[in-house]
C-alpha cells in the first residue's frame, strides 16, 4: 500500500518536471533568459556546477528528491536534495544513502523532447511517517464520533424497546396460575396483535380451569355420596349378619369403600394445590398449628396402640397458608402413624436449627431401599406389600404443598439406617 502511493506521487512528480523542462527548452530556444526566482544562477554556467533550485516552499519533510542529467552530467538538483548517479535505464529502482542510512524510492525518465534523464526520489521513511500522519488525521475523528454513534445508538434502542422489556419482566414474572389480562402498557404498535393473542389465550385457559374445577367438585360429590352409601349398606349387613364368612367378606368391602373414598379426598386434594396458584400468606403459629394436627389424627396412633413423643415445640412463626399448611401436617402424621410398627413412637420435633424452622417426624417401620426412598413422593406409589388405606398421594401433597411455600421436603430413614424420617425445613 505504501509502496504504491510513493509510486503514483513518483509519476505526478516526474510529469509535473518534464512539463517545466519543456518551458525552459522553449524558453532558450527563443532566445529569453531563465529569469525564473527559484534558479539561483545563470544557465551558461550549469556546466561543472548543476543549477540549485529552490525549494523553500516544500517543507524539508515532504520535499522529494530531484536529480535532471544531460549526458550523464548533473544538469539540475532540488536544493537539499541528495545527488544519485546517473540513471542508464528508465523505470522504479530502491537506494540506500549510507552517511545517513536513508533509503528511496526513485523514478527514473528520459524526455527526448528536451535530452534530460529526469530522476524523482521520495525517502521511505518520510513517507511511512507522512502516511501514519495522515491515516491519524482521518481516523482521529472516527475514534471520537464512532463511539459517539454507538452510544446514542445503544440508548435510542434500548429506550425504544423498553415497553417491550418491561412487558417481558411482567410476563416472567407471573405466577403460572395468574391468567388475568396482560397489560401492554405503551408496547410498539407492531406488538400490540401478540398481546391482544395472549390475553385471548389466557382467557381460554382460565374458562377451561374454571370448568375443569367445576367438574372436579362435581365428581367429588358425585363419588362421594354412593360410595358412603355403600359404607352405610355394608354395615347395616354387617350387624345383620353373624356368620364368620359373611362378616369375613363384608369387612373387606369395608375396607375398600374406605379406601376408595380416602383415594378420592387425596385426589381433590391433591388437584386444589397442583396449579402453581399464588397462595394467600399469613403469619402462621406452626407450634400451635402441629399441636391441632397431632391432636385431629391421634386417633390412628391409638388404633395402632403408638405412642406420640411431642416435645414442647418452638413458638416458631412462618409465612403461608394455615389451610394448605394444616393439610400438609395432617398427611404426614397420618403416614407416619399408619405405617409406624404396632406398639411403636413415633417423634415428633419442631425446633429451629441453623437458623432455620425445622420439623422432623420419625417413625419406627419396615427398612425400606434407597431405590424404595426415592420412589416414595411419586404418585401412587405404595411400597409392596404395605397394608393400610394409602393411595400413594400423601407424600406427593406435601411435597407440593411444600414448593408452594419454599420449603425443603426430604425424606430419608434415620441416622443408623432404620425406621423412616420427613424433614421439613421452611425458609426464615
Amino acid at each position: 500500500m505504501l509502496l504504491d502511493q510513493v509510486d503514483r506521487q513518483l509519476e505526478q512528480y516526474t510529469g509535473l518536471v518534464t512539463y517545466i523542462s519543456r518551458v525552459f527548452a522553449r524558453q532558450l530556444d527563443s532566445g529569453d533568459p531563465l529569469t525564473e526566482p527559484f534558479v539561483t544562477h545563470d544557465t551558461s554556467v550549469a556546466h561543472g556546477h548543476p543549477l540549485i533550485i529552490r525549494a523553500d516552499l516544500i517543507p524539508d519533510d515532504d520535499a522529494p528528491a530531484l536529480n535532471i542529467f544531460i549526458d550523464d552530467e548533473l544538469w539540475a538538483v532540488l536544493e537539499a536534495s541528495p545527488r544519485f548517479d546517473a540513471p542508464v535505464r528508465e523505470g522504479f529502482s530502491f537506494h540506500e544513502i549510507e552517511e545517513d542510512n536513508s533509503h528511496w524510492r526513485l523514478l527514473a525518465r528520459y524526455d527526448a523532447a528536451t535530452d534530460l534523464w529526469i530522476m524523482v526520489g521520495i525517502e521511505l521513511d518520510a513517507a511511512r511517517r507522512a502516511l501514519f500522519v495522515t491515516l491519524g488525521r482521518a481516523l482521529f475523528p472516527l475514534l471520537i464520533i464512532l463511539p459517539l454513534t454507538v452510544a446514542l445508538l445503544y440508548f435510542g434502542v434500548t429506550r425504544g424497546l423498553r415497553p417491550l422489556s418491561n412487558l417481558t419482566r411482567q410476563i416472567s414474572r407471573r405466577n403460572p396460575g395468574a391468567l388475568e389480562p396482560v397489560q401492554p402498557g405503551e408496547v410498539p404498535e407492531e406488538i400490540v396483535p401478540v398481546v391482544d393473542s395472549l390475553n385471548d389465550l389466557l382467557r381460554r385457559l382460565d374458562s377451561a380451569l374454571e370448568s375443569e374445577q367445576r367438574f372436579t367438585a362435581n365428581a367429588a360429590h358425585e363419588l362421594m355420596t354412593p360410595l358412603a352409601a355403600i359404607k352405610t349398606e355394608v354395615q347395616l349387613c354387617q350387624r345383620r349378619l353373624r356368620g364368620t364368612d359373611s362378616a369375613a367378606m363384608l369387612e373387606r368391602i369395608a375396607a375398600r369403600v374406605d379406601r376408595a373414598s380416602h383415594t378420592v379426598e387425596q385426589l381433590l386434594t391433591l388437584a386444589r394445590f397442583d396449579p402453581e396458584t399464588a397462595l394467600p400468606t399469613e403469619p402462621i403459629a406452626l407450634g400451635r398449628l402441629l399441636s391441632d394436627a397431632v391432636a385431629d389424627s391421634a386417633h390412628l396412633a391409638l388404633e395402632r396402640s403408638v405412642e406420640v413423643q411431642l416435645d414442647d415445640p418452638e413458638a416458631l412463626e412462618v409465612r403461608g397458608s394455615q389451610e394448605s399448611l394444616a393439610i400438609m401436617l395432617r398427611n404426614l402424621l397420618i403416614n407416619a402413624f399408619r405405617y409406624a410398627a404396632p406398639g411403636s413412637t413415633v417423634t415428633v420435633a419442631l425446633e429451629r436449627r441453623a437458623g432455620v424452622a425445622t420439623l422432623e417426624i420419625c417413625n419406627d417401620c419396615e427398612p425400606l431401599s434407597a431405590a424404595e426412598f426415592k420412589r416414595l413422593e411419586e404418585r401412587f406409589y405404595r411400597v409392596p406389600g404395605t397394608d393400610g388405606l394409602g393411595a400413594g398421594l400423601g407424600l406427593s401433597i406435601v411435597r407440593r404443598i411444600a414448593d408452594q411455600h419454599g420449603a425443603s421436603f426430604r425424606a430419608a430413614p434415620r441416622e443408623d439406617g432404620s425406621g423412616f424420617c420427613a424433614e421439613l425445613r421452611f425458609p426464615d
